[in-house]
């Protein structure tokens, strides 16, 4: 499989350690209270950094592409 450009790259991570805890965040806190809110951010962000180190790492989306 292709990798993406490496900007693209760059902008995905930074979606998925961002938009996504942080968007669980706000929106539990607001249905659930604000502990529960902030707990269940943080739920949500173990598996979404554990994937970006996983796209980093393993699938080689660190370096820059050397044409």
């Amino acid at each position: 499989m292709k990798k993406p450009p490496y900007m693209y790259r760059l902008l995905i991570i930074a979606l998925i350690l961002t938009v996504i805890p942080i968007g669980t965040t706000q929106i539990a806190s607001l249905y659930l209270g604000s502990k529960n809110g902030v707990l269940l951010g943080f739920c949500v962000g173990i598996p979404c950094v554990t994937f970006a180190c996983w796209k980093m790492f393993m699938d080689d989306w660190r370096n820059e592409d050397e044409e």
